[in-house]
């Protein structure tokens, strides 16, 4: 398994990347991108490099397991390709990130900080079969968060591959939201009932 990972950060071709890992949900941005680099001609590691985007989070975004990257990734990856990313896709990346009004939705990857949001709200860590093994929060700045759990033995694939973000402004329902999807997901969140993960004190 760890061979696929290393291969999947260093091959010239998507299609070659571990074939276990499942697809995600169609992505409007993720079939787009991808027909764009193929007509392009353009490699994962090719357009990681253009944009500073690692290769594991565009390779997340091209096989659909995120759905809706943040704005300035979007921005990043359609500069990079000199295209204009239609409005038809814009229009259902906005259906898909807004679950509740008030409320947005973003999917990142983990190990790359640059897809991370930099807001208050809860996040989920999801390992290479798309189960979710932990639930965090941050009252002022996920990002820090993350980075904080980077440097912990237990941040590598393939327990942690993805995350999905809500944005909440509110500290107080930030932590009431969180405590909810632990006694949800109960022994699933993996990493929250092991107690491998000790909060960080935020500045």
């Amino acid at each position: 398994m760890e061979k696929d990972w290393i291969a999947m950060e260093t091959s010239e071709n998507f299609d070659e990347f571990p074939s276990e890992v499942p697809e995600g949900p169609r992505s409007a941005f993720g079939d787009w991108l991808r027909e764009e680099m193929r007509r392009k001609g353009l490699s994962i590691p090719a357009l990681a490099e253009r944009t500073g985007i690692s290769s594991t989070g565009i390779w997340n975004i091209v096989k659909g397991n995120t759905v809706s990257p943040r704005d300035e990734t979007r921005k990043k990856l359609a500069d990079a390709l000199n295209e204009v990313v239609p409005s038809a896709v814009e229009a259902e990346i906005e259906s898909q990130s807004i679950p509740l009004p008030g409320f947005e939705w973003v999917d990142f990857t983990p190990s790359d900080l640059e897809t991370v949001p930099q807001k208050s709200g809860v996040y989920v860590f999801y390992d290479i079969t798309d189960r979710p093994v932990y639930v965090g929060k941050s009252s002022k700045n996920v990002r820090i968060r993350v980075k904080d759990h980077q440097t912990r033995f237990w941040f590598k694939a393939p327990l942690v591959v993805r995350g999905a973000f809500l944005s909440v402004p509110d500290p107080d329902l930030c932590l009431k939201i969180e405590t909810i999807l632990i006694k949800f997901l109960g022994k699933h969140a993996l990493l929250n009932t092991k107690g491998v993960v000790r909060d960080m004190e935020e500045q």
